[in-house]
């Protein structure tokens, strides 16, 4: 799988005290600023994953994921992973499951253009 076709990061998936951190990685050949780039759905082990509270966390700074179009002025650049954060899902250390995840960009610079991109992976959580 070539880096712009990725969008699970290495770090995987991860159980926090607060639910769970699943690592994303910008599916494009160059930094995009947050505004441009959308989740576009969520699945673990085949159920939707209901990303209304969820937030993204990039360089020490975090923002609800429904903010993420307004993040005009901090750009997502194409080596780190972003996290998403995701408080209502449980998941257990050492447990395997099948993640399906879609990450949209819309670069700026090529307008009406918007690129799904979907992954799906088997992850053991970390």
């Amino acid at each position: 799988m070539l880096p712009v076709e990725r969008v699970i990061g290495e770090e995987g998936l991860t159980a926090t005290p607060a639910g769970a951190r699943l690592a994303m990685r910008l599916p494009w050949y160059r930094s995009l600023p947050f505004s441009t780039v959308e989740v576009g759905g969520l699945s673990i082990d085949g159920a939707v994953v209901d990303l209304s509270g969820a937030l993204v966390e990039y360089d020490g700074n975090r923002w609800p994921l429904a903010q993420l179009g307004e993040q005009t002025n901090a750009f997502w650049f194409v080596r780190d992973s972003a996290f998403l954060v995701l408080p209502d899902v449980s998941v257990t250390a050492g447990s395997q499951h099948d993640v399906a995840l879609t990450v949209n960009v819309n670069p700026p610079y090529i307008p009406g253009m918007k690129r799904t991109n979907p992954q799906v992976a088997t992850l053991t959580v970390n």
